[in-house]
């Protein structure tokens, strides 16, 4: 922050100003001092729990943050939620359906959602669904409509990751003992692919969805200011452009401690779903 061009300060005067304002407004942010210095008093308020006031706001980072951050978790969660649905879906249907033209249009859009980047795909949902067609507002926040959108577009490329996973997995599977004793006894095919083969997929899936899931948290900066969403990505982009060295230092600590946390507990979801993980982090 300190080497890219641009000073907090005249991103706060405007263009009308003084130097002796100037001096004495760099003097109550502390920006007279050193970058040594001030990465010492940055490190001191953060061990008693305080990120700072915003150079913009005027308020605590930490209020702000505890503002902006329901905004993220509904988003991020919406699109997590499309995601399993869709990707597991697709690609259970995409094995079932084994060579057929149908899988190998699955297997092209997956391709393509892993490919293609959140702004590209952001932009073509807002260019034809949102204008082209008008089913659903382009950009803003309100009721379910709004969402729906940079739910999407955040959760493309789970949607085709999950897509690949479900059905390299579900294609691997089919062929285990277990699923053909399951067969022999008559089960429906739904009921051996929901009860047995589905099972063994939870920690793959978990994984996924907690990296993912951590990422959309931290990540969000595209698609909340695309959409106009008014999240913790979009407050960081925000400081960003205005230089608000506070908010964005407590922007990208908050996330980065919020992703190893849901890390964590990915790890224990683990030591829940596979006893084999259980018994060795206990001998451990």
């Amino acid at each position: 922050m300190y080497i890219a061009p641009g000073d907090p300060v005249l991103a706060l005067v405007g263009d009308y100003y003084d130097d002796e304002t100037i001096t004495e407004l760099r003097h109550d942010l502390g920006l007279d001092r050193s970058v040594i210095s001030q990465y010492g008093l940055f490190m001191k308020r953060i061990l008693s729990g305080d990120l700072g006031n915003s150079y913009v706001t005027h308020r605590p980072v930490i209020d702000d943050i505890r503002e902006k951050l329901p905004y993220t978790l509904q988003l991020a969660s919406a699109a997590m939620l499309i995601a399993v649905i869709l990707g597991i879906s697709l690609g259970i249907f995409s094995a079932l359906k084994k060579n057929s033209i149908w899988d190998k249009l699955s297997i092209i859009l997956s391709l393509a959602g892993v490919s293609a980047p959140v702004f590209w795909v952001a932009l073509l949902l807002i260019l034809w669904v949102g204008v082209y067609l008008q089913w659903l507002p382009p950009t803003g926040y309100g009721g379910l409509q709004f969402l729906i959108l940079p739910a999407i577009a955040l959760g493309t490329r789970s949607i085709a990751m999950l897509t690949r996973l479900t059905r390299a997995f579900m294609l691997d599977t089919m062929k285990e003992d277990y699923i053909v004793t399951a067969r022999s006894k008559g089960l429906s095919e739904w009921k051996v692919i929901m009860k047995h083969g589905l099972k063994n997929l939870a920690i793959p899936l978990v994984t996924i969805i907690g990296l993912d899931f951590g990422s959309y948290l931290s990540g969000a900066v595209l698609t909340e200011s695309i959409f106009g969403w008014p999240g913790m990505g979009r407050f960081a982009l925000t400081a960003i452009m205005k230089r608000d060295f506070p908010a964005i230092q407590g922007s990208v600590l908050f996330m980065a401690v919020l992703f190893v946390v849901i890390n964590i507990i990915v790890d224990i979801i683990y030591a829940t779903l596979d006893p084999r993980v259980r018994e060795r982090f206990t001998a451990e």
